[in-house]
């Protein structure tokens, strides 16, 4: 009966345990299946003759920090038909395997969390090169090292900061699905020029959200003729804060005593809404308006500007948008002058947002993760390994 609670403890079937060895930090099963017919991998005929025997150790796993092996005792097999000699097969190891099937998922399942290789070896009793095998194996059987020539219709791109052969990575998201599509060596415009131009399904791509950035701009142009760019809310809101942050830096700069003071600490408090802001947040914001009326203004037209993302349908929120940069640009507020500009020249891609309300705020929380991941592993050195981990994350 207990052996049969051991082999429910190692998930093995089918075997029989004939002997359990206990070594320093170690602990030696031995085991060994019942003779069947198998078939032969050449002819594909059934035999039962037995050629010779063998042990090969497997290592299954950690318990209690203790190293489990098992000693497998294996048959080869001699086909009486075309005189081919093979090993029996096991639902618990892949063939050329000295890691059983269940140590492969757990360094697997190790590396979808933010665990630098090391540690991930250190974890599971097993070299670095091992796991970084498993992952490539991992990668292989799911069809990841294949050349991507097709994109999802709704993509998000970014850019972070790599290190790795290229001191800037280009990331393509799924928006649908959220998950990595793939990542780029290099964000440049020759770069990505030459990495869309093998994408089979241009034609199909209609959205891309994306940073206000010229050159991605340009490459999604002249590439994706049917896409539409939709600038991420997050870039063009904090266009709005900025210019109000400017205001409130120039006035402290020519504030004096007290008020000077006053004004360098109140960043905070303008960036929320009055409505929503706590006693004392309004309390330092109406004395600041006080003080300075311009800031009220300016204080307003930003309270403004979030509210067009509340409107109810996209012609309101156009109509509003509108309206605020035509506020804001005859105001007499020299700060939101550069704000306007960058709002002209993107007023289509900004709209795009109203319209399909499509973000790339996904994008950029799995930059972060990626961050993340890179600063565990006190950063990569090979590309090849760092987008292979960044892909392996967004696998079930």
């Amino acid at each position: 009966m207990h052996k049969k609670y051991i082999r429910n403890l190692l998930k093995i079937q089918e075997v029989s345990v004939k002997k359990v060895k206990k070594a320093e930090n170690s602990l030696i099963f031995e085991l060994e299946t019942k003779a069947k017919p198998h078939t032969c991998p050449s002819c594909n005929q059934k035999t039962s003759k037995i050629h010779d025997y063998r042990y090969q150790q497997i290592q299954h796993g950690t318990f209690n920090d203790t190293t489990i092996y098992l000693n497998l005792h294996k048959r080869r097999y001699l086909c009486a038909h075309c005189g081919k000699r093979f090993y029996e097969n096991y639902d618990f190891i892949q063939k050329y395997f000295r890691k059983s099937n269940e140590l492969f998922r757990k360094i697997i399942s190790d590396l979808k969390k933010i665990k630098n290789f090391k540690t991930v070896a250190s974890d599971n009793h097993v070299s670095i090169d091992t796991v970084i095998r498993f992952m490539k194996y991992e990668m292989f059987l799911n069809n990841k090292f294949a050349q991507v020539t097709t994109l999802p219709k709704h993509i998000g791109i970014d850019e972070f900061k790599g290190n790795c052969g290229k001191r800037y990575l280009f990331h393509i998201y799924d928006l649908d699905t959220h998950e990595t599509v793939d990542i780029v060596k290099g964000k440049s415009y020759d770069i990505l020029e030459n990495y869309f131009s093998r994408m089979s399904n241009k034609n199909d791509i209609s959205i891309v959200a994306m940073d206000m950035c010229l050159s991605f701009k340009r490459v999604i142009q002249d590439k994706f003729p049917n896409a539409k760019i939709v600038a991420d809310c997050f870039h063009f809101t904090r266009a709005v804060l900025n210019c109000l942050d400017e205001l409130r830096l120039n006035i402290w700069r020519n504030a004096k005593g007290i008020d000077k003071k006053y004004f360098k600490s109140l960043k905070h408090s303008l960036m929320k809404d009055i409505a929503n802001a706590s006693e004392k947040d309004k309390e330092k914001l109406l004395y600041a308006f006080e003080l300075s009326p311009i800031l009220k203004y300016a204080y307003n037209l930003k309270n403004d500007f979030l509210n067009i993302k509340k409107a109810g349908n996209f012609e309101e929120k156009e109509r509003l948008f509108r309206k605020w940069m035509m506020d804001a640009e005859t105001s007499t507020i020299k700060e939101f002058k550069t704000c306007i500009k960058t709002f002209r020249d993107w007023h289509m891609y900004i709209s795009n947002y109203f319209k399909y309300n499509y973000s790339n705020g996904p994008t950029e929380g799995k930059n972060n993760l990626i961050k993340v991941l890179k600063r565990i592993a006190f950063g990569f050195r090979n590309f090849d390994n760092f987008r292979m981990r960044i892909l392996l994350v967004d696998l079930k």
